[in-house]
């Protein structure tokens, strides 16, 4: 199970309105403290800069910071049930 590029092109797609409520989603299902999830919410601006530079290393980095079981839901919420 991955996280790559196509996934970070597919949340760059949503509006602001569902990126920020699928921003939250992910970070309860990853445990990820609400307020950090809601000052990222807040500067939807830096949030799509940042996953629109991120590199393969940077998503990697953030799997491994995440862990398997979280990854698995994290790609479960996003309909990408294999890979």
């Amino acid at each position: 199970m991955q996280i790559d590029r196509t996934i970070l092109d597919q949340l760059l797609s949503l509006d602001d309105r569902t990126l920020a409520r699928t921003i939250s989603m992910l970070a309860d299902a990853a445990g990820i403290d609400r307020r950090a999830a809601d000052a990222a919410i807040a500067d939807l601006r830096l949030v799509r800069s940042s996953l629109g530079n991120a590199t393969d290393a940077d998503i990697q980095k953030a799997v491994a910071m995440l862990g398997e079981d979280r990854v698995r839901a994290l790609m479960k919420m996003l309909g990408r049930n294999n890979g």
